[in-house]
């Protein structure tokens, strides 16, 4: 009997063992379906646009009405109506020599585009194989002065952000800033239209 007595406890130690071993795939197996329930949930693809086209050479357009955005990148969900500037309480002085810089900056700006705009922007239509009529140039440059207020206040605000005055100093800056957004906006614009004549 002694044997049969260990015979029944090594079943018995087996027994145990098996049970335990089962236990522990039953935990093993949990937490993998947990596991992978979470890979699922962070696998999922996110939608994200990275850019979208339009392809406008196919339609006929008898008027182009519209406004050329420098400096905004349109589909942002921001229009140039919704941007609004913080207004802060400053000195008289430091207002007027500010107001003064945006004036000197806007006149210098109106200047090139009046001198230089329409060589320029012919310039850039021929890199891109295009012909523009004197009234489609007249229009799109109209459109780009309208706007050099808006653009100058802009980087006259985001000086007054690193609270730093807008003074001379600055003048030279945003002038070369501007005139970079006005090429880089009419190089895009250009690019954007279908061939031929615009």
């Amino acid at each position: 009997m002694n044997q049969h007595q260990a015979w029944n406890d090594y079943i018995q130690h087996l027994n145990n063992r098996v049970e335990q071993q089962a236990e522990k795939i039953k935990s093993l197996e949990t937490r993998l379906e947990k596991l992978e329930a979470e890979m699922e949930v962070t696998q999922q693809p996110t939608s994200n646009i990275e850019k979208i086209e339009y392809k406008f050479d196919q339609l006929k357009i008898e008027t182009l009405e519209g406004t050329l955005n420098i400096g905004f990148t349109p589909g942002n969900g921001i229009g140039i109506e919704d941007v609004s500037i913080p207004q802060q309480q400053s000195s008289p002085t430091k207002s007027n020599t500010a107001q003064s810089v945006k004036d000197n900056i806007v006149k210098e700006l109106s200047d090139y585009l009046t001198n230089e705009g329409p060589k320029h922007l012919q310039s850039i239509a021929r890199q891109y194989n295009k012909e523009i009529d004197a009234t489609y140039e007249q229009f799109i440059l109209q459109d780009i002065q309208k706007q050099l207020g808006n653009r100058v206040t802009h980087y006259m605000e985001q000086l007054s952000r690193q609270n730093d005055v807008a003074e001379e100093k600055h003048y030279r800056n945003i002038v070369e800033q501007i005139k970079q957004e006005i090429n880089q906006s009419l190089h895009q614009f250009m690019q954007n239209k279908g061939d031929g004549n615009v």
